[in-house]
């Protein structure tokens, strides 16, 4: 777009305030040329990504200029986004220096004070604790702590019979919608945490010695942030049957975990156990209609998770009736080209190593996850077993034997939608990209409630920034 040197005083004068400090402020988040202002000296100037500072419309053969009112609202409108990409910016700082505290300083089980048990399993217990390292500034935020029971093995063996479950994740860019990894340490099992185990592991946490002595085990501890509350947990206690879930919320959920798995996609991750319980929400009561309405979904549990390559694809061996190799995580939220390339390795008479096309995996099990909250079922009755050829171990359903939806529950457009993802044939689903745009078109149910506007120049690039802030751009800060 150019500027005339004979615009009004006053478009120049908003321009030089308000435009100029926003690109100064993208210019130093990703290395921008920042202009100069206009002056008398320079007539024009050149800004692309400006045009939507000019409404281009022909008014008696003349290319007018936006109105000062309409200029005001342009200010307003970059003075919120300017305000918002300075708040992101901030909370992204914030989080490096807790991450790098923590990381550097935590090496203590006994520098974390137990708030309450949030689960026990067999093979570790989750506590929601806070930080009282010397030094750290963070003293009331609260933290999920993962204790290990790996108390038979050192500090290397410890390591690495869990590594898979925390490797990838703390390798990840951090992205709003998968929890954040912060720390990761070998120690003693102090008093502190003693009483909250379960008994078994309570026993073999101490090893009393003929003489009487004792040893306290080493076991390892993970640090992570905390959530209050499961996706499951939300849907049992306020929309149990046959209650509807209300459509922004879906909406909600399909735009967050959706952009999460999309983030996995991007760095060529499969999570592989996605399900309600894996996924953890903030909420809040809003106050005009006083209902619960979920602000954050998050991502947890990376436990089967596996690396793929750049086309989508990973190796796996298979043997007569074995799987050679780690297992996937919730079987039924598996894509039926996967399960069908597995069986057929599996009914093979040798070892054979199969390779496994992830392309279509996270839409599919996005819908999935979809059809249980809308209809709290799966869309394929009795998947896996009802749909499994027992000659070639493959799976086979029509577009009949999905699941319908009715209309009080979702648009049909949407459920439509949901219907082509969770297809058989994987050419026929919709890409992520599709279906996260099918239940939120505006953009504006992800976290930081900035979304793309098609017709707004600026809006992809502000939508790129607040990318940055969250993710890579934390290098930079660094």
């Amino acid at each position: 777009m150019e500027l005339s040197s004979q615009s009004d005083s006053r478009t120049t004068k908003t321009f030089n305030n308000f435009v100029m400090p926003m690109l100064s402020l993208l210019g130093h988040l990703n290395h921008w040329p920042i202009f100069a202002p206009i002056t008398p000296s320079r007539p024009k100037v050149t800004l692309k990504l400006f045009t939507a500072w000019r409404l281009s419309h022909m008014a008696n053969g003349v290319d007018c200029l936006l109105e000062i009112d309409s200029l005001t609202l342009a200010q307003t409108e970059l003075e919120r986004r300017l305000s918002r990409i300075e708040q992101s910016l901030s909370r992204a700082r914030d989080e490096i220096h807790e991450q790098r505290f923590m990381s550097a300083a935590c090496r203590r089980s006994d520098e974390f004070q137990v708030s309450r048990v949030l689960g026990r399993g067999d093979f570790g217990m989750v506590a929601q604790v806070t930080c009282t390292t010397p030094g750290f500034m963070w003293l009331d935020k609260q933290y999920s702590l993962k204790v290990c029971f790996n108390f038979e093995y050192n500090t290397n063996q410890a390591r690495s019979a869990y590594v898979n479950e925390f490797i990838e994740l703390a390798k990840l860019p951090s992205h709003p919608n998968i929890v954040r990894f912060l720390c990761e340490f070998v120690d003693e099992i102090h008093d502190n945490i003693r009483p909250h185990l379960p008994m078994f592991a309570r026993e073999s946490s101490i090893i009393t010695h003929r003489d009487g002595t004792r040893t306290v085990r080493k076991t390892q501890f993970f640090v992570l942030e905390f959530v209050e509350m499961s996706l499951d947990r939300l849907l049992a206690s306020w929309f149990a049957p046959p209650s509807i879930v209300p459509h922004r919320m879906v909406a909600t959920i399909i735009s967050q975990v959706g952009s999460g798995l999309r983030h996995l996609d991007r760095h060529r991750l499969a999570h592989r156990d996605i399900k309600p319980d894996n996924i953890l929400v903030e909420t809040r009561i809003n106050s005009s209609t006083n209902e619960i309405e979920i602000t954050r979904c998050v991502l947890i549990d990376f436990g089967t998770s596996c690396r793929l390559s750049d086309d989508m694809k990973s190796i796996l061996n298979a043997g007569p009736g074995v799987i050679l190799g780690p297992p996937w995580g919730n079987q039924s939220h598996i894509a039926p080209e996967l399960h069908s390339a597995l069986g057929s390795a599996m009914r093979a008479r040798s070892e054979v190593r199969v390779e496994l096309d992830y392309s279509r995996q996270s839409v599919f099990e996005l819908g999935v996850l979809a059809f249980e909250i809308v209809n709290g079922y799966h869309p394929i009755s009795e998947y896996l077993v009802s749909v499994t050829s027992r000659s070639t171990g493959r799976i086979e359903y029509g577009d009949d034997d999905i699941a319908r939806i009715s209309p009080d529950r979702l648009g049909s457009e949407q459920a439509s939608m949901l219907r082509r993802a969770v297809s058989c044939d994987a050419s026929r689903r919709p890409s992520l990209d599709e279906l996260i745009r099918c239940f939120d078109p505006e953009g504006d149910l992800g976290v930081d409630n900035i979304g793309p506007d098609l017709n707004d120049p600026l809006q992809p690039r502000i939508s790129f920034i607040e990318q940055q802030v969250r993710g890579t751009l934390r290098l930079v800060l660094m």
